[in-house]
């Protein structure tokens, strides 16, 4: 009976681990390796100490069938130094991490439905299954701490509860800590410091924002000091959104700071710019700045005559006529 089986239900049986591991010639090239005795070629990952490293193959034993499709069950192989210590089936195995202990995680990407669905997997270095979790979502990546003690994944967006959810694992405990949609956007990659407290996500340019294990979002005042920093009109929208009428001055001043710095920009997309001069001439609005908000919303008008200040800036100028 297979992994699937477990998933699903049907049984809980899993390959014992035998008392002499079979031995494991392979070799690597690029990102594939292949492993004798098996028939075997797939991708794989390396513990961050070298002693363990974990094969899968998103295709079918005779590998006529690959990728997207209705059957045919992928295969997955964790070898210690030369030794395999297990091997088991799931529908479409990807995106596997091993940790320095043996333990590893997949993201199963599931046969082909009309549903956006996966299954994140975790096992002990034996194969025996730690936890897993469906969601109503695709799976986007995974990490893993080098210990072993603790794992996140990330899904896609999906009209589910299940969308765009970053989701945090203990697995010591084998539970689930937190699923959240995380406010700076699905990471590259995850960090996981010594102290485990905290999980680090990481995107391009070196950026790194913290989350607790409870998912609370640490680095918020960092993250949003940074979108200020480069310009970033769509967060500015989501912080003045959720300031409501009455935002701090200090809050107001920064915003027209960064919609300044954005505009500096070169654009090709004349709505972003639209937006904007229309978030900056509402921060002038409300700071009593008139002429300066009049200036904006004609400059928005004239990118997007449907930008939806030509009422507010009808009233200034006839304000200012007198």
């Amino acid at each position: 009976m297979g992994v699937m089986d477990w998933i699903k239900g049907g049984g809980r049986k899993t390959e014992a681990p035998k008392e002499h591991p079979d031995r494991a010639l392979y070799e690597t090239t690029g990102s594939l390796v292949f492993i004798k005795g098996r028939d075997f070629v797939g991708s794989y990952s390396r513990s961050p100490n070298g002693r363990f490293l974990l094969a899968w193959r998103d295709a079918n034993d005779a590998g006529t069938r690959g990728g997207a499709r209705s059957s045919g069950h992928g295969r997955y192989i964790l070898i210690e130094d030369d030794a395999i210590m297990a091997e088991g089936r799931a529908e479409r195995p990807n995106d596997g991490k091993v940790a320095d202990n043996g333990v590893f995680i997949l993201n199963d990407w599931l046969f082909f439905s009309e549903r956006l669905e996966g299954v994140f997997l975790a096992f002990r270095k034996d194969g025996a299954p730690i936890l897993s979790r469906r969601f109503e979502a695709n799976l986007f990546n995974n990490g893993l701490s080098s210990d072993g003690r603790l794992a996140t994944c990330q899904t896609c967006n999906a009209d589910s509860e299940d969308g765009s959810k970053l989701t945090i694992f203990d697995l010591e405990a084998g539970s689930e800590r937190a699923s959240v949609t995380p406010e700076s956007g699905w990471a590259r990659d995850y960090l996981f410091p010594s102290d485990h407290q905290t999980i680090r996500l990481a995107y391009e340019g070196d950026a790194q924002y913290a989350y607790d294990l409870d998912g609370h979002f640490v680095d918020r005042p960092r993250w949003t000091a940074a979108g200020m920093a480069r310009g970033d009109v769509y967060l500015i929208q989501r912080l003045m959104t959720q300031a409501g009428e009455t935002p701090e001055p200090s809050e107001e001043a920064s915003w027209i700071q960064g919609l300044t710095v954005a505009l500096a920009k070169a654009s090709d997309d004349p709505r972003w710019r639209a937006l904007a001069f229309k978030l900056r001439g509402l921060c002038h609005d409300r700071a009593g700045a008139p002429d300066a908000a009049l200036a904006d919303f004609d400059a928005a008008l004239a990118l997007d005559p449907k930008i939806g200040v030509k009422r507010r800036a009808d009233a200034l100028r006839r304000a200012r006529l007198g």
